[in-house]
C-alpha cells in the first residue's frame, strides 16, 4: 500500500490513531503531515502533544503556539518551552512571569537556560528562596553567587549548604569554612573540601586525620586527590586492608604511587592476588609485569590469561605460549579446515 491507503486504512481502523500517533506522523511523514495536523485539531490536542509539534515541527510552529494559548499553558509547558525552543523563548518567560512562577519553576530556568539564569535568580531572590533555591543561583548564576551565599549563612545553612558556599563563593570560603567547623564535620564532609577545595585541602586533611579516617576515606582521597595519594597510600597499607581495599591498592597504589608500589606489591602477595587481579598489573604496570606474569603462570590461567602475558610480557611469551590448551570448537575448525 501506498501512503494515501495506508493512511485510509489508519483512519478507518478502530479504535483509530490516538493524539500520539498523529503527532509522531506530523513530526516525520511529511506528506501527511496536514492531514495528520486536521484529524489532531478535531481530537483535541492536549497541551504535551502542542508542546512536542511546538518543539520538533517548525511548520506548525506557531499554529501550535496559538493553540496552547488557547488552552491556558501551565508554568511546567511554559517552562518546557522556554528551555527546548528558542524562537518562542521570550514571548514564553514573558507569559510565564504573568503567569506568577514558582521557586521550583525558576529553578528549572536556572538549570536549563543559560540566556535567562540571571533574571531567574534574580526573581528568586525576591521570592523567599529556600537553601535549595539558594544553592542552585550559587551553582549557576555566577553573578549572584555572593548575594546567594551572604543569604544562605543567614538561614542555619546544612553542612551540605556550606559546601556549595566553600566551593563557589571565594570570598564567603574563609566564613563558611569557620561555620562549617562549628557544626563538627564529618570525615565526607572533609573529603568534599579535600577533592574540590584546593586552598583548604591541607587544613580539611589534617583536621580528617585528627578523625580516624577510614579505609573508605582514604581509598577516596587516593582516587580523586592526587597530591595526597602517597600520604592516604601510606596510612592504608598500616591500616590492615580489606579485599575491597585492594582494589584501591592494585588501581591506585600499585599503578600510580611510585614510591609505595614495592611495599603494596608485597602486601597483595600475601593475600593471595586473583587472576584479575595479576591481569591488571601485567596491562598498566610494566616494572611488575614479569613478577605478575610468574606467579599468573603458577595460578592456573586459562587461554585468555596466558594471552595477556603472550601480549604484554615478552620474557614468558614462550612459556606461555607453550601452556595454551585448544578449545572443542578451535580443533573443531582445524579439522574442517584440514578437510576442506
Amino acid at each position: 500500500m501506498n501512503l494515501s491507503e495506508l493512511w485510509a486504512y489508519l483512519v478507518r481502523s478502530t479504535p483509530g490513531p490516538s493524539n500520539e500517533d498523529l503527532c509522531y506522523i506530523i513530526a516525520n511523514v511529511e506528506p501527511l503531515r496536514e492531514k495528520a495536523w486536521e484529524l489532531l485539531l478535531q481530537q483535541k490536542p492536549s497541551n504535551e502533544n502542542l508542546r512536542y509539534i511546538i518543539e520538533y515541527v517548525e511548520p506548525l510552529r506557531e499554529k501550535a503556539w496559538e493553540l496552547l494559548l488557547q488552552q491556558s499553558p501551565s508554568n511546567e509547558d511554559l517552562c518546557y518551552i522556554i528551555a527546548n525552543v528558542e524562537p518562542l523563548r521570550e514571548k514564553a518567560w514573558e507569559l510565564l512571569l504573568k503567569q506568577s512562577p514558582s521557586n521550583e519553576d525558576l529553578r528549572y530556568i536556572i538549570a536549563n537556560v543559560e540566556p535567562l539564569r540571571v533574571k531567574a535568580g534574580e526573581l528568586l531572590l525576591t521570592q523567599s528562596p529556600s537553601n535549595e533555591d539558594l544553592r542552585y543561583i550559587i551553582r549557576d548564576v555566577e553573578p549572584l553567587r555572593v548575594k546567594a551565599g551572604e543569604l544562605l549563612l543567614q538561614q542555619k545553612p546544612s553542612n551540605d549548604n556550606l559546601y556549595s558556599i566553600i566551593r563557589d563563593v571565594e570570598p564567603l570560603r574563609e566564613k563558611a569554612w569557620e561555620l562549617l567547623l562549628k557544626q563538627s564535620p564529618s570525615n565526607e564532609d572533609l573529603r568534599y573540601i579535600i577533592k574540590y577545595v584546593e586552598p583548604l585541602r591541607v587544613k580539611a586533611w589534617e583536621l580528617l586525620l585528627t578523625q580516624s579516617p577510614s579505609n573508605e576515606d582514604l581509598r577516596y582521597i587516593i582516587r580523586d586527590v592526587e597530591p595526597l595519594r602517597v600520604k592516604a597510600g601510606e596510612l592504608l597499607l598500616q591500616q590492615k586492608p580489606s579485599n575491597e581495599d585492594l582494589r584501591y591498592i592494585i588501581h591506585y597504589i600499585i599503578r600510580y604511587v611510585e614510591p609505595l608500589r614495592v611495599k603494596a606489591w608485597e602486601l597483595l602477595l600475601k593475600q593471595s592476588p586473583s587472576n584479575e587481579d595479576l591481569l591488571y598489573i601485567i596491562k598498566y604496570v610494566e616494572p611488575l609485569r614479569e613478577k605478575a606474569g610468574e606467579l599468573l603462570l603458577q595460578q592456573k590461567p586459562s587461554n585468555e590469561d596466558l594471552r595477556y602475558i603472550i601480549r604484554y610480557v615478552e620474557p614468558l611469551r614462550v612459556k606461555a605460549k607453550a601452556m595454551l590448551t585448544q578449545s572443542t570448537v578451535e580443533v573443531m575448525n582445524q579439522i574442517r579446515t584440514s578437510f576442506s
